[in-house]
């Protein structure tokens, strides 16, 4: 029976901590390739791009409130009379505030040379410049894709172990797991802000601590120098305000209280 016991309690233990892990990870990104214009060519780079990311787990392709946006744009120039044909297309990679992620430019230029007045370009000349614009665009645009993709999930993970570890008070923690996140993700700023709040609430932490040790030790005038200094922001400021008042209270009762004066006595004559 206690056997028993004991497996269920190992099984109900494995299966929290699994439902906390999870509760942890990180989100996926959302995604929407979308065309910059209507061209048929943008939207044949869309489907490529979009079957690319399909297979990556840490995607979901979506045009409802996405985090990245991937807009295709084809601008298509034909010069009859000169039998040029010009593709220029671009795959600008940016996040719903409009940061800039990645921009892949690519061109395609042919020219027929066999063309006679009046006579309608060579079909497969343009068909072949259009094919090879597709093909350009999708392709170079899927490595630093993934690239920013692992950047940004790997940002998320650091972000949700740091929050967790500061509700903990576990600051220097936190920092340690922020400090290595560089500018190549759109998050660094307010990854540094972040940064610089866990800063001031561990030296509120510190400055809490140590008020409290030498308050111990009747030191109560050190230690309202040391909580003067806790940050306004911090979310322990109240509460060293509260200590700074019982302290200032404690001294106060160890100060000797000041003897009555005498009442002058008549002379007697």
């Amino acid at each position: 029976m206690l056997k028993k016991l004991v497996t269920i309690a190992l099984f109900l233990g494995a299966c929290l901590f699994t439902t906390v892990m999870s509760a942890l990870a990180a989100p996926p990104v959302r995604i929407a390739v979308v065309c910059g214009g209507a061209s048929g060519i943008e939207q044949e780079i869309v489907d490529r791009i979009s079957n690319n990311l399909s297979s990556i787990s840490d995607v979901v392709l979506s045009t409802v409130n996405p985090d990245w946006y991937v807009v295709c744009n084809v601008n298509e120039s034909i010069d009859q009379a000169s039998g040029a044909v010009r593709y220029n297309g671009s795959v600008i990679t940016k996040t719903s505030k409009g940061h800039v992620i990645n921009t892949v430019a690519v061109q395609k230029y042919n020219q027929d040379f066999s063309l006679t007045p009046g006579a309608p370009l060579n079909k497969k000349l343009v068909d072949n410049a259009a094919r090879d614009v597709i093909a350009s665009a999708a392709d170079r645009v899927v490595h630093p894709l993934e690239q920013a993709i692992i950047v940004e999930m790997e940002t998320r993970e650091r972000i949700i172990k740091a929050e967790t570890l500061a509700d903990s008070d576990q600051y220097n923690e936190a920092l340690s797991l922020l400090a290595p996140i560089t500018p190549d993700t759109p998050h660094f700023k307010d990854v540094r802000d972040l940064m610089d709040e866990f800063a001031m609430e561990q030296d509120a932490l510190d400055r809490m601590n140590s008020a409290t040790a030498k308050a111990s030790k009747g030191r109560y005038s050190e230690a309202i120098s040391t909580l003067r200094d806790v940050n306004k922001k911090s979310k322990r400021y109240k509460a060293a305000l509260g200590k700074i008042a019982s302290y200032r209270a404690a001294l106060a009762r160890l100060r000797p209280q000041a003897k009555p004066m005498a009442k002058p006595q008549p002379k007697q004559t």
